[in-house]
């Protein structure tokens, strides 16, 4: 069975672009590449060409989330799971005219998601970590109507694994990160966060108190997880993006065992491993559900 590599970007529409560039590179940390047919590319401190691009719309929403493959070989392989899963709209594989350029191929899932798989693209030959600014993304945290039927998605067509389930999420993982996918129960076909992975600890506060710094306060942590064990800040950032800086990642293997509802289970007053972090906000938790996909974000090749 073919698997994808990685997470490698996710594509968002926003109502004020340039609002949106200055936040993602003055505030939370990311660098400009370039613009084509107005979509921005923001990359991080890693190899990926592009970790976030913006494209303005009228209405905020996710427009895709981007898989990495290993090869075309693995694309196309990846792309007949998909087909033998039922996912009925699709751009079939073909090379990719967007900065960056590759190859790759785009569907819709079940209840409305877009995703893209990719491979070949104009990576970067330095990546080097830098204080407080993000390398990657983490994960991506959806949540879901029917979280089977999405999981399955992930699983059965795209070759994820999973990591950990409690009785709010399912963790799936693509490679020897705990989870690069977050599936919620519950809260329809819509964007719980957007997690970006920070070199450390120390990274994931000076980021935070960054963000403090521009008016962005805190809505949840700083803590560590259970699922992954990693360390994190939430906040809402602009058209209210759910967004969270994250740091070490747990590392697995196939000898990992999953663990289910009952093996995280926290004190009274507890949400996190640390126990010093309050509950999420009520405005995290209120935008934990507030943008949804377009329509036509499946095609990669429009």
């Amino acid at each position: 069975m073919d698997s994808v590599a990685a997470l490698r970007s996710v594509e968002i529409g926003v109502t004020n672009v340039d609002v949106a560039l200055r936040f993602y590179t003055d505030v939370w940390g990311l660098d400009r590449i370039g613009e084509s047919g107005g979509v921005h590319y923001l990359r991080g401190s890693g190899r990926f060409h592009h970790i976030l691009s913006l494209r303005r719309t009228p209405t905020v929403g996710l427009i895709r989330v981007v898989f990495d493959a290993h090869d075309r070989k693995a694309i196309d392989g990846l792309c007949m799971q998909v087909k033998t899963h039922g996912v009925g709209l699709m751009d079939a594989p073909a090379p990719l005219t967007a900065p960056g350029g590759g190859y790759g191929f785009g569907f819709k899932d079940p209840e409305g998601r877009n995703y893209a798989v990719v491979t070949g693209m104009a990576d970067h030959a330095e990546a080097t970590d830098r204080a407080d600014r993000p390398r990657k993304l983490s994960h991506v945290n959806l949540n879901t109507t029917d979280n089977d039927v999405s999981c399955g998605v992930l699983i059965k067509a795209l070759g994820f694994r999973l990591s950990d389930e409690t009785k709010m999420f399912r963790f799936l993982r693509c490679n020897s990160d705990h989870h690069s996918m977050v599936m919620a129960f519950g809260g329809g076909a819509t964007l719980n966060h957007v997690a970006f992975e920070m070199s450390d600890l120390d990274s994931v506060m000076r980021g935070a108190g960054r963000m403090r710094d521009h008016g962005y306060p805190i809505e949840w942590g700083p803590g560590r997880h259970g699922p992954g064990n990693n360390v994190f800040c939430y906040f809402v950032g602009p058209e209210e993006m759910p967004i969270e800086y994250t740091g070490e990642m747990l590392q697995v293997n196939e000898r990992y065992r999953p663990g289910m509802p009952s093996d995280w289970v926290w004190p009274a007053g507890r949400v996190d491993r640390w126990g010093v972090s309050d509950f999420p906000s009520v405005r995290v938790h209120r935008v934990q559900a507030l943008w949804r996909f377009c329509e036509s974000g499946y095609r990669v090749h429009a």
